[in-house]
């Protein structure tokens, strides 16, 4: 028996009368409102977004990329050939329609900033759209009487959950003047919590989505932002992108379209089918080397640790197949062999948090440190002897951890940037590590595992980086940027320093020969044969 379609991402819906309409698979599918076998309406060459249908249901408008920027488009709502009506080169949105048949959307032409946004009006037949002197405008929604409702910052909330800064969103209502119509002055309602967007009219009732309760619900209030109600009970999912046609509401919520009626009081899922091929969702190809995210050479230097796609594999250099660590599920990241050559550490958070994983031969299992001791690791190395490892988090501390014994303890901190570049001397007792002395400048720093004292091997003037201990652990090199050779810039009447970096070395032994002279010849070698400091 073959398997039926997988479901669909359904997002985006917009309704007027019997007709829903929304997005999936990159393209628009019509559908009755009490739901059914949904239909793809054309197979455009980017994906839409924000469609609107017209209050006669006879045409949608949408916002599509055919021809790279953000433009209006219309087509039928049955189907057929769209028309692209803009050519404003920017990014907009499709909110509806007027009383008077004529398009609304928002957009950012012309503005310096990308988060200022107006509102516009076009004909369905084109021409030059006409700003409409609101000021800032995300979304709008013409209500009774011709009042007018529009939201400022009111994006996606589901994008930044329980947003609570100077950027959430919130409502303006037009004020009514003696005759009850619109007066071109507008309030802001301050009484609404969260993070609010979506108005729209239905009666004298304003609707409109909101997260002031921690989940993104459907909520409406009288226009003065007082009598608030809320219309869904959502708990997993935001509920998201909702449209009204002045009577019903729809909206988002995960993958699936549900739908509010204002005079039933309810709210439902709408059973929907799409006989689509899951283009996004297909089996492909995906190149490995494309998604390479990091690599650490194995200590016997025949085989590589890799972290692709945000799981960890193995491979050697010229045979064998790559292999996976891990079932596949969460993500895996900073992989690291320890000195026995057979076992791995790594980031994981299999487990709902973040945490130090061991593999071993088919089995693997997480180190006991508490998560908020360990923080976000940024780095880790593995010592080239026992099974210790050292690593750095996002609070700028440096961590040793034994592997073996689970002990765990903290090296160092700075109080000015992260600690990054770790490497371990050859006899593993000895780390050396970028640490910012300041929020400028870093110095390559030396740290005895044994005692836990440290000590700057560079000066803290400069910007050090990148430290590498010598195989014999008679050098400690680097780079930093200290060559101050300035350059005049080909266009500035200024100067540049282009080429600060280059490589340096501390001498980790006192007595020992320069590194870069060469030693005279010995009694008894050939004339000309000279020796390197070391040999």
């Amino acid at each position: 028996m073959m398997n039926r379609t997988p479901p669909a991402y359904l997002r985006l819906p917009t309704i007027s009368g019997s007709t829903l309409v929304f997005v999936s698979d990159d393209d628009l599918w019509r559908v009755d409102a009490g739901g059914g076998v949904a239909r793809r309406l054309g197979n455009g060459l980017s994906e839409p977004s924000t469609p609107c249908l017209s209050n006669d249901g006879e045409w949608i408008a949408y916002a599509g990329r055919d021809e790279q920027h953000s433009e209006v488009w219309l087509m039928p709502s049955g189907g057929g050939a769209a028309r692209r009506l803009t050519w404003l080169g920017s990014e907009l949105a499709v909110r509806g329609w007027t009383a008077d048949g004529r398009i609304v959307f928002c957009g950012n032409h012309g503005q310096p900033f990308l988060r200022n946004w107006h509102a516009y009006t076009i004909a369905p037949g084109g021409g030059q759209p006409e700003r409409l002197p609101l000021g800032q405008v995300n979304h709008i929604s013409h209500g009774p009487q011709g009042r007018i409702a529009i939201g400022r910052n009111t994006a996606d909330p589901a994008r930044w959950k329980r947003y609570r800064g100077g950027t959430a969103g919130h409502l303006w209502v037009e004020d009514v003047d003696a005759e009850g119509r619109g007066s071109g002055r507008y309030t802001r309602l301050e009484g609404l919590q969260g993070n609010i967007t979506c108005p729209m009219w239905i009666g004298s009732r304003l609707y409109f989505i909101g997260d002031g309760e921690g989940i993104g619900n459907l909520y409406s209030c009288d226009a003065d932002g007082s009598a608030l109600r809320r219309h869904s009970d959502h708990a997993d999912h935001y509920a998201r992108h909702a449209s009204s046609d002045g009577r019903r509401i729809v909206y988002q919520c995960g993958a699936e379209i549900w739908i509010h009626d204002p005079a039933r009081q309810g709210t439902q899922r709408v059973e929907i089918e799409v006989a689509g091929a899951r283009t996004q969702a297909a089996r492909r190809y995906v190149a490995a080397a494309d998604q390479l995210q990091g690599a650490t050479l194995h200590p016997a230097g025949h085989s590589v640790a890799l972290e692709v796609r945000g799981q960890l594999h193995t491979m050697a250099f010229w045979e064998g197949a790559p292999r996976q660590h891990g079932d596949g599920a969460g993500r895996r990241r900073l992989g690291a062999w320890l000195a026995d050559g057979s076992t791995l550490v790594c980031v994981g958070d299999a487990g709902g948090e973040e945490a130090i994983e061991v593999h071993r031969d088919a089995s693997a299992r997480s180190l006991p440190w508490p998560a908020a001791e360990v923080g976000r690791v940024i780095a880790l190395a593995a010592a080239p002897r026992g099974a210790k490892i050292a690593f750095t988090n996002h609070r700028n501390e440096l961590w040793l951890g034994d592997v073996d014994d689970a002990s765990l303890r903290r090296l160092d901190r700075s109080d000015c940037a992260r600690i990054t570049d770790l490497a371990w001397s050859p006899c593993a007792g000895w780390l050396a590590y970028g640490y910012a002395t300041s929020p400028r400048h870093t110095a390559i720093k030396l740290c005895e595992v044994a005692s836990g004292a440290s000590t700057l091997a560079t000066s803290p003037e400069f910007r050090d980086y990148a430290p590498a201990f010598d195989p014999e652990g008679r050098y400690l090199y680097f780079l930093s940027l200290r060559t101050f050779d300035p350059v005049y810039d080909s266009v500035q009447f200024e100067l540049s320093f282009p080429r600060a970096a280059r490589p340096y070395l501390v001498a980790l032994q006192a007595g020992g020969a320069a590194p870069f002279e060469p030693a005279p010849a010995g009694v008894g070698e050939a004339p000309g044969t000279e020796r390197r400091a070391g040999a």
